[in-house]
């Protein structure tokens, strides 16, 4: 390998995360929180403040509106009617706290693999201290972690980009729920519909069947579902539908299909 090479081989940037997680909560996320998230919207509901309207399936915000994200996942619960959902990257823990207040009867907790995102989600909602804990999604399976019958991410996967971590994340994802995935990202930062095909057809999910949807939130958001039966949203068969109508990123898309070429799947043998 030539100079060139070698030095390009070093300085490569796509192995590499979007952030250091051990200071993301310093460096990132508490500040993004403060001053683009809680500036503009409602971030922590009180009892009157939402309300899920089950005729129309929308979430209702009788003063300031949540983040179209956060309203979503709100209506993929609501909708779904999970007895228990797992939030994978939790942060600070508001999502969790506000599935709580609105859907009481759906047993909702987090977990984060940055334990100062797990002390800002302790500070921000004290009384839901129990509900949440450490868990790194890019970790082999572990027997031990929660399960639910959702388990969501938002804004998690798409900083993803380490060797071949996403699939593990994606993956473990599935070992943890019993019906339903949800994923509220960027959708041109991994190619999430053939990846998760992929995973499926390899035999990395454990699940026997597998649908993939897209769900439109009622704010504009929009998010992918998979689910063990068939449901009544508009099938996914490709990453070009999911993104239709978005502005076109070509930084994200080279680097979604060199995350993707990383990854090989199932188990293939050789005639020697």
């Amino acid at each position: 390998m030539d100079f060139l090479k070698r030095l390009n081989y070093k300085i490569r940037k796509f192995y590499d995360d979007d952030f250091d997680w051990q200071n993301y909560t310093k460096d990132s996320y508490h500040r993004r929180l403060k001053k683009d998230v809680e500036a503009e919207y409602l971030t922590i509901a009180r009892t009157d403040d939402l309300s899920f309207d089950q005729k129309s399936g929308t979430l209702i915000a009788k003063g300031q509106s949540l983040h179209p994200n956060h309203a979503a996942i709100l209506e993929v619960i609501g909708q779904l009617k999970p007895k228990t959902a797992h939030e994978i990257g939790c942060g600070g823990g508001d999502h969790v706290a506000n599935a709580n207040t609105v859907f009481p009867d759906v047993q909702t907790t987090g977990s984060d693999r940055g334990k100062f995102q797990i002390e800002l989600a302790c500070k921000r909602h004290p009384k839901l201290y129990d509900s949440f804990g450490i868990l790194d999604a890019t970790m082999p399976y572990s027997r031990l972690w929660p399960r639910a019958e959702l388990v969501y991410c938002q804004a998690v996967l798409m900083h993803i980009h380490t060797a071949v971590s996403h699939f593990v994340a994606l993956s473990n994802m599935f070992a943890m729920a019993d019906k339903y995935v949800y994923l509220m990202e960027n959708f041109q930062c991994h190619n999430f519909v053939s990846d998760i095909q992929n995973l499926f057809k390899g035999g990395h999910l454990p699940w026997d069947t597998l649908y993939v949807y897209r769900f439109d939130g009622s704010a504009g958001a929009r998010g992918m579902l998979m689910s063990k039966e068939k449901l009544d949203y508009t099938a996914l068969t490709s990453d070009d539908q999911m993104r239709a109508g978005l502005k076109f990123s070509k930084r994200r898309i080279n680097r979604s299909n060199e995350d993707s070429e990383r990854g090989t799947f199932g188990a293939n043998t050789c005639v020697l």
